[in-house]
């Protein structure tokens, strides 16, 4: 009938050691390669987000009055935090800001826009900017965001005889 013996096998060979070591090995380096993509994004997505601080800061100031709204070149950011943290996590880095104003067709409306950068260990050849932010806000040069004073023109009350109480009246005007 069968002219074969029987093998009873009680082991894996060399060649299936082998094999499954391989398999093991390129998927594992797939999964560093894949950790190592990860983590780079995560650290550009912190950058990011540092420099749309560093930029929304800048852009408040501005609005706040503190700085002006004139173009100003690449500037050291210097944090107004109150507490003394600062933006940069390390301290190997530095956040660059430029302010460009930008031409409207609204009267009254200027374009504000805020470039930044980060330049770490002072190296960084041409600045380019990271990261944009675009502002259009009132001119602060037209003074309509101080509220109006008032004056006071003449008498500023009258009384009644009656028993219901008294009334008053006032004039004033609004420059």
């Amino acid at each position: 009938m069968n002219n074969r013996p029987s093998v009873n096998r009680k082991g894996i060979s060399l060649l299936e050691v082998v094999l499954a070591l391989a398999i093991l090995a390129v998927a594992s380096a797939y999964l560093a390669q894949s950790m190592h993509i990860a983590s780079q994004n995560a650290a550009r997505s912190e950058s990011q987000t540092q420099a749309e601080i560093v930029a929304e800061s800048v852009i408040n100031q501005i609005i706040a009055g503190v700085l002006p709204t004139q173009s100003v070149s690449w500037t050291a950011y210097s944090n107004p935090n109150p507490f003394g943290t600062s933006i940069a996590l390390t301290a190997d880095s530095t956040w660059m800001y430029s302010i460009s104003s930008l031409s409207t067709e609204v009267e009254g409306m200027i374009g504000v826009q805020v470039s930044v950068n980060e330049v770490i260990n002072g190296q960084k050849d041409d600045l380019q900017a990271d990261f944009f932010l675009n502002r259009w806000m009132i001119d602060p040069s037209l003074g309509l965001d101080t509220p109006p004073t008032e004056e006071t023109t003449g008498s500023t009350s009258s009384t009644s005889g009656t028993s219901s109480g008294s009334t008053g009246s006032s004039t004033g005007g609004v420059q």
